[in-house]
């Protein structure tokens, strides 16, 4: 089903959406540009490369465009739950009254916060390093991308 407006429609599997928009750059959330195809009619030599490795791989290996696809996702859901965890904070500061180190439930929240960041931080990490390695093996097929631009 998809949902427009204030309504939900079933569709087919033989159904088609097109959207079009006279924005520049429209900018979509991660969730929604790993799941669409954008067609930019004001597209560069490069970038309509990009776009086309990205066929290309998606083509001759699925796999690594659906883990890119996935990392595409968690960097996303990473960046709301650091958000959450600043909000957070920021709540427990402006409740707290006198002195912030004899508030334990600040403490616990700014400890779990920290714990929290840091795992955050070490999935990044992980995240970036196989990012690279996908992009380097990606990069195999930029010669077919480039003939066919």
């Amino acid at each position: 089903s998809i949902r427009i407006g204030d309504s939900t429609v079933e569709y087919g599997e033989s159904f088609t959406f097109y959207m079009t928009t006279k924005l520049r750059n429209p900018h979509y959330l991660p969730e929604v540009s790993v799941k669409v195809t954008l067609l930019n009619f004001m597209i560069t030599p490069e970038g309509l490369e990009d776009q086309l490795l990205g066929l290309v791989v998606a083509k001759e290996r699925p796999e690594l465009e659906e883990e890119k696809s996935k990392l595409l996702l968690e960097a996303a859901d990473n960046k709301r739950q650091l958000a959450q965890i600043e909000d957070r904070i920021l709540q427990v500061l402006s409740e707290s009254e006198g002195n912030i180190l004899d508030d334990q439930t600040a403490i616990d929240v700014l400890s779990s916060s920290k714990r929290l960041a840091d795992e955050i931080a070490q999935k990044q990490t992980v995240a970036e390093s196989t990012a690279a390695r996908l992009d380097k093996t990606r990069e195999g097929y930029a010669p077919t991308a480039a003939r066919a631009s």
